[in-house]
């Protein structure tokens, strides 16, 4: 298990560093709608109305669109996605469907998976457009990635204390305690790395937020997964599960990073 994890640990660096430090927001895009696309596959096919007939690829296309839409418009006109997109969803299902019977489920299925994948991991587009954007992802990324490394080391070999027997029984508060130990450290790292990243007294006002969120949104996905009774959303990285499994606490850490900036007081750039 560990040594799967390392291993697509280490393929998934090889990927992204490239990308995102040559490819600039161009490359969080592509990046997005590669991880998105796979993420909303893995979800919707577990989901009763999404995972047949015209609705998977409704959710790809609107998905799509609204990414583009993240990229594209100016940063104070985000807000019009969000807006119409349920709007937008119920309009398809009135000229999509001949049988009314199931638009009810249809449509909020579909806009629960664009909000809890699409719209939070879109995020990582709104980011990489602020001042040092692609700098702030990295941010993100090393803080988690470090803080799930420290909660597995930390709950394999020393939880002996379970957090939340009824949605997840894997999860100690020891686990707990070492994920906190591997965000911060992950801080640390990325303000020696770069020095032109805020002072210290913002940085661990926002690591604290994504310690919080982050096994929050773990916990989100082991309550879905149980809700669904699967183990995983998928089996594309071997030692992990599937892109849901690996994104769960950027779902929740994308958003909170970034809107935690905005209200810092850091302006967005385009």
């Amino acid at each position: 298990m560990l040594r799967d994890r390392l291993i697509t640990a280490a393929i998934a660096i090889a990927i992204l560093v490239p990308i995102l430090i040559l490819g600039g927001v161009a490359g969080v895009l592509l990046l997005v709608l590669a991880c998105s696309a796979m993420a909303v596959s893995e979800l919707s096919r577990n989901l009763s109305a999404l995972n047949k007939g015209p609705s998977q690829l409704v959710i790809f296309i609107s998905g799509f669109l609204v990414l583009i839409a993240l990229y594209l418009l100016p940063l104070d006109r985000t807000l019009t996605v969000f807006v119409w997109y349920p709007l937008v969803i119920l309009l398809i299902h009135l000229f999509l469907y001949d049988v009314i019977e199931n638009t009810i489920e249809s449509v909020v299925q579909m806009i629960f998976v664009t909000a809890y994948v699409v719209v939070p991991l879109g995020h990582a587009i709104l980011l990489g457009r602020m001042e040092i954007g692609i700098v702030w992802i990295f941010f993100v990324l090393v803080v988690v990635s470090l803080g799930d490394t420290g909660a597995y080391l930390m709950g394999r070999y020393l939880g002996k204390h379970r957090f939340s027997t009824h949605i997840s029984p894997a999860k100690t508060i020891e686990g707990i305690f070492g994920g906190v130990v591997g965000n911060f450290t992950g801080m640390l790292i990325m303000k020696l790395v770069v020095p032109q990243l805020p002072e210290y007294n913002l940085l661990i006002s926002l690591t604290l937020v994504i310690a919080i969120v982050a096994p929050l949104g773990d916990l989100c996905a082991s309550m879905i997964k149980r809700r669904l009774q699967i183990k995983d959303f998928g089996s594309s990285l071997p030692g992990h599960g599937g892109i849901m499994d690996r994104a769960d606490s950027l779902i929740f850490a994308l958003p909170a990073t970034y809107h935690f900036l905005l209200f810092a007081g850091l302006s967005a750039t385009s």
